[in-house]
């Protein structure tokens, strides 16, 4: 049976293997308040992923010491060269070399290479494929994020982007006009009725100025009664 990360990313889990090559130095094994020492990683976190580590060849366990652990040499080569350029292909060909030995990661990737399927559909197979049906989504997320690191898989599995609330436009508020309302077409207005009485004696000019008097007397008392409410609601 192999183990999946838990609740560690990727980032952190190279951390892990960091922290147990410097805490090694001459000692054969450390325990994991001495590699929890070397990392900004709680004891606990370290702990409960030792078993994914020990799972896929990453830490080796004590026969004598049970819960004291060593990286082993293929292990110790990756940290030591992700410890100087995580982004290396050098540092990546080597943690390709340690997975490459599982014939579940052989086969898992040929797959991926082969039918580029979604990420979603990988993190779903994962538990079924390893054996580890508790495994968290962070750990899921981690592991596959070790298989893009190791197997340069960038452009057929992409991180999902994150989402953004969509853009809303501001709409700027139109504030009623001032004063005399503008003619143009389309212009601000109130629906009336005037009835004009005229003798056969009014000429058509005389009635077009009183009607024009009229429109513009209306329009100044309308501009000034939008221009009191406007001031009586600031």
């Amino acid at each position: 049976m192999k183990y999946l990360p838990k609740r560690l990313s990727f980032d952190k889990l190279c951390g892990i293997l960091v922290a147990y090559l410097n805490a090694v130095h001459d000692k054969e094994y450390v325990g994991v308040k001495e590699a929890s020492s070397k990392v900004d990683i709680e004891p606990k976190s370290l702990s409960r992923n030792n078993g994914f580590l020990k799972s896929w060849g990453f830490l080796e366990e004590s026969r004598e010491a049970p819960g004291r652990y060593k990286l082993s040499p293929d292990a110790a080569e990756f940290a030591s060269a992700y410890r100087i350029d995580p982004k290396s292909e050098v540092t990546k060909r080597s943690l390709e070399r340690l997975l490459s030995k599982e014939e579940i990661i052989k086969g898992l990737v040929e797959r991926i290479r082969r039918e580029a399927p979604d990420r979603s559909e990988i993190l779903v197979e994962l538990p079924r494929i390893t054996g580890d049906l508790k495994a968290d989504k962070v750990g899921l997320n981690a592991f596959l994020d070790m298989l893009i690191y190791a197997f340069r898989l960038e452009d057929i599995l992409q991180v999902p982007a994150e989402k953004k609330p969509p853009i809303v436009p501001k709409v700027k508020a139109i504030k009623p006009p001032r004063g005399k309302l503008a003619k143009e077409p389309g212009a601000l207005r109130i629906p009336f009725t005037i009835n004009i009485s005229i003798s056969p004696e009014t000429s058509v000019e005389k009635l077009k100025e009183s009607i024009k008097a009229i429109l513009e007397a209306y329009d100044e008392y309308l501009g000034e009664k939008i221009s009191k409410e406007g001031d009586s609601n600031s």
